[in-house]
């Protein structure tokens, strides 16, 4: 009389390891078209966007404490402790106002103190991510997403020639979460990552470098503690993410260059102080010396004689503060604030011309909007309001000069809860 029920659970759950199998299948091929749809990603804490999708964004990129979504699998894998199973998935569309001058009374600017914009124009970056329990204390995720990028593109004038730049970087992050009690949840992240780069700049005597590609692997580690039942706290730890040599094919011989991305380490805070009202808090360390500072990026072959790098940029301090708040069954409103004093060297002049990582407050909103049973669309923005940046180098020929940013991002993205 009581064999049937075991046969039953054994089917039932034969059918959901199905289910999840084919949702993860149908997930990696949307990520591989997700890669090659990428586009350069504007990033607004030094080379870093300030959040992954709609809801981290719109909440000023808090996250680590309070997990909302998918996109945790990226900023703190414990979270997927707290999360049902879910898919995400979103675009976010970046508009930067970037412009420079310079003066040079070496001759090395061809329109002397004149205003020069930027033409990259309007960039996409997609993110898509998948979490869900395996059982009452594993839950497994991943997440693909842009998460760092910059670039410009200048008509001739600095040393009388163009300065183009061009670096992304996409991730993708297969995440595990285990809870060990009902407070405390580990979790851990393998990234996968790739990059593409290329660049113009310099006196004409300088080649181009284009389609430069590298891979690169790293991990993420985090914590989840939930001290009561309104009030979590989290600890994120992302290593540095070793890549392959960027190498160029140019038209005086092989180049590499060697660019790696920093380790951070992020503290966050989600209070809950009623069943319609949240509220998170990260701040967030980024060592740019490890990868970004004196004489780096470096490269390790150097056949066409090009000029070496040296951003020399400083170690940056990120705080991050947001808000959610359920209007009624249907809707939720965010809102959010984001700080980082840019980590450039005015000193290196040429450098933060041409990769003018300056964007330091950010404002930022949105809201969720249930469609129906399980079907959220997820709407963000930021605004980055204008910043201008004094730099100048003798060395480098350039006696002044100023760059100018601002920035406004919009996300649009759907999540389904299954």
């Amino acid at each position: 009389m009581v064999c049937p029920a075991p046969a039953k659970n054994g089917a039932q759950g034969g059918q959901k390891k199905k289910m999840r199998t084919s949702i993860y299948k149908t997930f990696s091929a949307l990520a591989v078209v997700a890669l090659a749809l990428a586009g350069p990603a504007y990033a607004t804490n030094g080379m870093k966007m300030i959040g992954i999708g709609p809801i981290q964004n719109s909440m000023g990129g808090a996250s680590v404490g309070l997990p909302l979504d998918t996109a945790t699998a990226i900023t703190n894998p414990a979270g997927l402790s707290e999360l049902p199973m879910r898919f995400d998935i979103s675009a976010t569309c970046f508009s930067p106002d970037v412009s420079y001058k310079a003066h040079s009374s070496a001759g090395m600017v061809t329109h002397d103190n004149s205003t020069i914009s930027s033409d990259l124009g309007l960039c996409i970056m997609p993110t898509m991510g998948l979490a869900g329990p395996l059982d009452e204390k594993t839950a497994i995720g991943i997440g693909v997403s842009g998460v760092c990028g910059m670039g410009v593109d200048y008509k001739s004038n600095l040393y009388n020639n163009v300065t183009r730049t061009d670096y992304k970087f996409m991730k993708i992050a297969p995440a595990i979460s285990r809870r060990l009690d009902e407070r405390l949840s580990l979790g851990f992240a393998l990234n996968l990552d790739y990059a593409m780069m290329e660049y113009e700049a310099g006196p004409p005597s300088q080649v181009s470098h284009n389609n430069g590609q590298a891979y690169g692997i790293g991990f993420t580690t985090g914590a989840l503690y939930k001290a009561t039942d309104k009030i979590s706290v989290g600890l994120a730890y992302e290593s540095k993410q070793n890549f392959s040599d960027f190498s160029f094919n140019t038209t005086g011989g092989k180049d590499k260059l060697s660019l790696d991305q920093p380790q951070n380490i992020t503290a966050g805070l989600g209070i809950r102080p009623t069943d319609k009202f949240r509220a998170a808090f990260d701040v967030a360390w980024i060592d740019w010396p490890q990868t970004m500072g004196k004489n780096k990026p470096e490269y390790t072959e150097n056949n066409s004689g090009a000029a070496p790098w040296n951003m020399n940029w400083n170690e940056q301090y990120v705080y991050k503060v947001g808000i959610e708040y359920d209007l009624n069954e249907k809707v939720k409103l965010r809102a959010g604030y984001n700080y980082g004093k840019n980590p450039l060297d005015s000193s290196r002049a040429f450098e933060n011309i041409s990769f003018p990582a300056i964007a330091e407050h950010h404002i930022t909103g949105g809201t969720g909007i249930m469609l129906k049973k399980n079907l959220v669309l997820n709407i963000g923005f930021v605004y980055a309001p204008k910043v201008s940046f004094d730099t100048k180098n003798s060395a480098q020929y350039i006696d002044s000069a100023n760059t100018k940013m601002s920035q406004y991002s919009i996300d649009v993205g759907i999540s389904y809860m299954f």
